[in-house]
């Protein structure tokens, strides 16, 4: 099953929070080399954290073909015990609109590496063209989805 054809999305969002100890040209550049994506497509935020601290805000926002490529990408890219831990657990990367969520290691994105993490994150939500009810429509998405990898 081709995953073009069985989910298609509207748009990615990406978004990044990058602490003052952080090089952001070097997130920045990863970002861009890795998923082949135009450095102009992105905005940086910068605000102080509570001690002062500079802190921003990288997002970047992708419409409907490039949303497509990057999800093929980062899905091609994910290691076996990443596609088991989305094919395990897919119902808690998708939410009741149909978003999917994955959530990618901002350090190993530096390294041009490709992984999923929870903490120190880069975030991805991808928004599909039309909204899908989880629970009649799960099985079909999780099969499409997950077996479109590779």
């Amino acid at each position: 099953m081709d995953l073009e054809r069985t989910l298609s999305f509207s748009a990615a969002d990406i978004s990044v929070i990058i602490h003052a100890t952080e090089d952001e040209n070097k997130i920045l550049d990863s970002l861009c080399d890795i998923f082949s994506i135009r450095a102009d497509k992105f905005q940086l935020v910068e605000s102080l954290g509570h001690w002062g601290n500079r802190i921003s805000l990288l997002t970047g926002r992708l419409e409907s073909a490039e949303a497509n490529s990057l999800v093929l990408k980062i899905l091609s890219a994910l290691n076996s015990v990443d596609m088991n831990r989305l094919s395990n657990s897919f119902q808690t990367f998708i939410d009741e609109k149909g978003n999917l969520y994955l959530r990618l290691d901002k350090q190993k994105i530096c390294r041009k590496n490709i992984s999923l993490s929870e903490a120190d994150s880069v975030r991805f939500r991808f928004k599909p063209v039309r909204r899908f009810k989880i629970d009649k429509n799960y099985d079909y998405l999780q099969r499409g989805f997950l077996t479109s990898k590779r």
